[in-house]
């Protein structure tokens, strides 16, 4: 089940205590004032002086202050440095007594790079061929607007798919170029949602100012569309270009997979930094590409031969042929939140869990003398339970044992 950054970062914040969050009802550019929430009789003014709001929407969202001032009587907080604008009637807020909401953000980050998920990722000599970067610099266009779609919204796998916007019939984005050598043969393929028009997939050769080949294909729903080509003689660089044929069609594409047939090497998808990520490589075959798949008999990392890429390379025997793609099977951690409205996949309390661990350690690091010893076990504490749920819903991967090396 998804979940956001906010509802994350509220969560972790309630274990923290003291929290809460609620709408203003008026303010100014240095006043919150909100009497359902911060109106009490009882409380003491000390009890948000020195703490954290935060603005989560209205003109100041996003917008973090330190309170200076809290008024229990009138239930409004005075903050020590001017909001950009004056706060309005309905905006929601967080108070955060003991750190400001980055921490928890930074701590929530940390967490997500140590809790793992066991996925299956196609090999492709493309940049961003997967989709799954937030940005769309990898994929230039040619009378076609491109945006990334998050997953939940529209992808055939991964975190996003590439939405491409035709504003001229031919309007396509095209990847970045791939130095080849003539005689090569490779193999491409894409995911489509063609959307009611008409999708194209084409490859083509930058030097000649030609496509080798192209494929089309129609209707709404997502599907697999392949070609195979040999790169002529006088070829030296070629781009894949995912795009319309008509004017304001929009498709689009993710898992674009490029691989040279016959060969041996290839560059590992970019979050693999370590070789124990990987736990099987896949042969996908050519006359079944949706349904057979072959464990590749010896695989191997390796480091990058060359000065640019993903620092690990992977070396297959044998090579896959013509129409065959390889795919990756590895522990993956999860990506980490840009936003509040950012989601993950990774369970709730295994996060929040993880979380609390590392703002422990940041309240050890700055608290008072007097505090250190009580935040020192409550960090232990935690990380005990982190442990715990680590065992819970990390994957425990059976990796094959092959003989004449792969490790």
């Amino acid at each position: 089940m998804s979940v956001t950054r906010r509802a994350l970062r509220q969560r972790i914040a309630q274990r923290l205590a003291p929290f809460l969050t609620g709408t203003s009802d008026n303010g100014s550019t240095v006043t919150l004032v909100d009497p359902a929430r911060l109106q009490d009789s009882t409380a003491s003014a000390d009890l948000w002086t020195d703490s954290w709001v935060h603005l989560l929407d209205g003109p100041n969202a996003g917008e973090t202050r330190r309170v200076a001032a809290y008024d229990p009587a009138e239930g409004s907080i005075t903050v020590s440095r001017a909001f950009p604008r004056s706060v309005e009637a309905a905006s929601s807020y967080e108070l955060l007594r003991l750190v400001a909401p980055d921490v928890i953000n930074a701590a929530i980050d940390a967490t997500l790079t140590r809790c793992w998920f066991q996925t299956l990722s196609p090999l492709t000599m493309l940049v961003d061929g997967a989709m799954e970067r937030r940005d769309t610099r990898a994929w230039r266009t040619w009378n076609a607007d491109a945006a990334k779609v998050a997953a939940g919204a529209d992808a055939a796998g991964g975190a996003a798919s590439l939405e491409v916007t035709a504003t001229a019939a031919g309007g396509y984005a095209a990847s970045t170029a791939l130095a080849v050598l003539p005689g090569q043969p490779y193999t491409l393929e894409a995911s489509v949602a063609p959307g009611g028009s008409t999708a194209r997939l084409a490859v083509h050769n930058l030097t000649g100012g030609v496509d080798l080949d192209a494929v089309t294909a129609t209707g709404r729903a997502w599907q697999r569309v392949r070609l195979t080509f040999v790169t002529p003689d006088g070829c030296e660089e070629i781009e894949v270009r995912l795009g319309a044929a008509e004017a304001e069609a929009a498709t689009r594409w993710d898992q674009v997979i490029l691989l040279a047939a016959g060969r041996r090497r290839f560059p590992l998808p970019a979050w693999i930094t370590h070789r124990q990520q990987v736990v099987e490589v896949w042969r996908r075959a050519a006359a079944h590409p949706q349904r057979v798949m072959s464990a590749v008999p010896w695989w191997r990392t390796t480091a990058n031969p060359g000065p640019a890429g993903p620092e690990l390379w992977l070396e297959a025997d044998p090579p896959p042929s013509l129409g065959e793609t390889l795919l990756i099977e590895g522990l993956r951690a999860y990506d980490p939140l840009a936003s509040d409205d950012a989601v993950t996949d990774a369970p709730v309390d295994w996060v929040a869990q993880g979380a609390l661990v590392e703002v422990y350690r940041h309240l050890h690091r700055d608290a008072p003398a007097g505090d250190v010893a009580r935040y020192a076990a409550l960090q232990r504490d935690a990380a005990l339970e982190f442990q715990q749920l680590s065992r819970l819903y990390r994957p425990r991967a059976t990796r094959r044992v092959m003989l004449g090396g792969g490790w």
